[in-house]
């Protein structure tokens, strides 16, 4: 069958046989054990996004479906839940104190149940907000807002038996060039292919709006990370859009502030929404205050070339052990954990520490051997140099 018949909106009666015996197909690749620790992609139309994502593609599938249930098991984030979507942005809020400065939040669900996302990327501050916070800690804040939104989405699919998607709003009003700060934007393409890989074919729509007068040069930028699925749902509206989202979401699911009727909970006009603003001065990182700071002479220093890795063993000999890192990289790389037993303790992240380094903890619920990687397997030119420092520590100690 063509890959490319339309994902969005499948009724469960429209499944054709064909789409069935794929389904089942995949499950017998994926196999059980697999299905039960991923229960949150385990259903039908979960199954079917990762083939429209991948093109029916197996090879592409296994894979990175299996990397995607690492990376959100590794992070705990199947743990986490909320029941409203007050709760759902305040969750989000609490994760760290830079979280407002980077936009985002859920603003409603439209007519048929799909999430309404709100995005005022203008009013973020990149060369401010990349000072305060390691980039894995941004990378799991969106990740556990997609996973949320995930999880209502699968509720109101078994509501409605029909597959629904995540509509995004992104609101550019403001726009200026400080958006497009090298360094932040590498950030940003990582963190766009680091979703995708995650949720492919999450999205129904993107509705653009006070789009800029350059906005074809900076969708030029970001086209190339974007699946082709996903830039075929991203809608450019014109400057007179408030009717047109209403009439798209309903009047009653868009704030007052965008042109519909739904007031906003509290005293802003954006409810609990991130809004973004420059990240203030006392949020920025300081290694005096940071407890885990490394300094560099006690350092290990390894330089990894373009399509290698390079890895660290540390043997851990008590259960319940925490595990240390610090790192400092010359560019951005790949950096996981993993077990002798294969499982990885720390998922697959493309980090970048020019402004704040990496640094964490994990718990050991096993003894053994542990590997950090550093994986420039992805880099064809550039070697990367890369400094750490790594320890474990039981109650003892």
């Amino acid at each position: 069958m063509p890959p490319h018949v339309s994902s969005i909106c499948y009724n469960t009666s429209e499944l054709t046989t064909d789409v069935r015996d794929k389904l089942q197909e995949l499950r017998d690749a994926l196999g059980r054990d697999l299905l039960e620790e991923a229960w949150f992609f385990a259903d039908d139309f979960s199954l079917l996004r990762w083939l429209y994502g991948w093109d029916f593609k197996f090879e592409e599938i296994i894979p990175r479906f299996k990397m995607a249930v690492e990376r959100l098991v590794a992070l705990k984030i199947p743990h986490t839940s909320a029941e409203t979507l007050d709760e759902f942005n305040q969750l989000i809020l609490n994760m760290t104190p830079c979280a407002q400065y980077f936009p985002g939040g859920l603003m409603s669900f439209d007519r048929d149940g799909h999430p309404v996302f709100m995005q005022c990327i203008s009013k973020v501050h990149p060369k401010t907000l990349v000072k305060c916070d390691r980039v894995s800690e941004l990378f799991k804040l969106i990740l556990t807002e997609a996973f949320l939104a995930y999880n209502f989405t699968r509720k109101h699919e078994v509501k409605t038996g029909r597959k629904l998607g995540v509509k995004i709003i992104i609101d550019m009003d403001g726009f200026n060039k400080d958006l497009l700060y090298a360094p932040t934007m590498k950030i940003y393409m990582n963190l766009l292919m680091l979703m995708q890989d995650t949720f492919p074919d999450f999205a129904r729509n993107m509705y653009v709006i006070n789009a800029p007068m350059m906005i074809s040069a900076i969708f030029g930028m970001v086209k190339p990370v974007l699946a082709k699925q996903t830039q075929d749902k991203i809608v450019f509206l014109p400057k007179d859009y408030k009717k047109q989202l209403c009439d798209e979401l309903g009047a009653e699911n868009v704030y007052e502030r965008w042109g519909g009727t739904l007031k906003a909970p509290g005293d802003s006009d954006t409810g609990f929404l991130r809004v973004g603003g420059i990240a203030p001065e006392h949020l920025r990182y300081d290694p005096t205050k940071n407890p885990h700071h490394i300094e560099e002479k006690h350092m290990i220093k390894v330089n990894v070339p373009a399509g290698k890795t390079k890895d660290f063993k540390i043997t851990v000999t008590e259960p319940g052990s925490k595990l240390h890192w610090f790192f400092l990289a010359s560019n951005d790389i790949d950096f996981y954990i993993k077990h002798e037993n294969g499982k990885h303790v720390y998922p697959r992240l493309r980090l970048l520490t020019d402004f704040v380094p990496e640094f964490g903890q994990v718990i050991c619920d096993h003894p053994g051997s542990y590997t950090l990687i550093f994986d420039n397997s992805y880099g064809t030119f550039f070697s990367k140099d890369v400094k750490f420092n790594v320890f474990v520590k039981t109650d003892d100690n």
